[in-house]
């Protein structure tokens, strides 16, 4: 008994040590941010592009914060439109032999998309696309889709959007991009080959960066230094 309250009480303060070293949102890296959530997926039996892009609303809080043209009414509502919903925007396409790309359309990703999460040792919870959403959380996806056009060109035009449901009940949210966790997303080719890629979390680029003795910054995840294996 006396060990489980010392674990409690060890586990309860390094929650609360986390919570105090989360950045501000005026302060997230948002490129830093993007690269920790987009993954290539691997596989396939011919030449094929596949990225996914999970995109939390920790993203958009800090996107929308630090964007000063921004009225607060207009970031407040766009807020509260994607609550309770994380994005998964996935492109896929396969590449002919002269470089182009020949890309799949939402209907093809989704009849063999396979989002899971798997955190710590539990057991994996499968994750489905919503498919009833709000009437403002798709206006809200209408605007990104020019945005990613504009930035990313015909890649970005072919990145199709499912929405998340944010929490399994009440209480406990889903996918949680402050806690330890793996997001496994896996998808098939036009010859029904697997392709699979894998997001971990916690996004170190939500974090107040921690220092190691030789004054590099420390990875969220990380326990101890690598290049002096002191703990942190």
């Amino acid at each position: 008994m006396k060990k489980i309250i010392i674990n409690f009480m060890a586990l309860t303060f390094l929650s609360s040590a986390l919570a105090m070293n989360k950045k501000d949102s005026v302060d997230v890296d948002t490129d830093a941010f993007t690269g920790e959530t987009q993954v290539i997926l691997k596989g396939g039996g011919s030449p094929i592009f596949s990225m996914a892009w999970w995109i939390p609303n920790e993203f958009w809080d800090a996107v929308l914060t630090q964007d000063k043209s921004l009225q607060q009414s207009d970031r407040d509502a766009m807020l509260d439109a994607m609550k309770g919903t994380s994005l998964l925007a996935v492109v896929q396409a396969d590449i002919s032999a002269m470089g182009a790309f020949n890309y799949y359309n939402k209907d093809e990703i989704e009849q063999k998309l396979s989002i899971t999460f798997r955190e710590n040792n539990e057991d994996v919870v499968n994750i489905l696309p919503m498919q009833n959403i709000s009437s403002d959380l798709e206006v809200v996806l209408g605007v990104f889709k020019p945005i990613l056009t504009a930035a990313m060109g015909n890649l970005g035009n072919n990145m199709h959007f499912f929405v998340l449901k944010d929490k399994s009940n009440l209480s406990k949210r889903t996918l949680n991009p402050y806690k330890k966790g793996l997001l496994i997303i896996k998808l098939k080719d036009h010859k029904n080959s697997q392709l699979s890629g894998t997001i971990e979390m916690p996004i170190d680029a939500l974090f107040v960066p921690r220092k190691c003795p030789n004054g590099k910054d420390a990875h969220i995840s990380w326990s101890y230094c690598p290049w002096s294996g002191e703990s942190l």
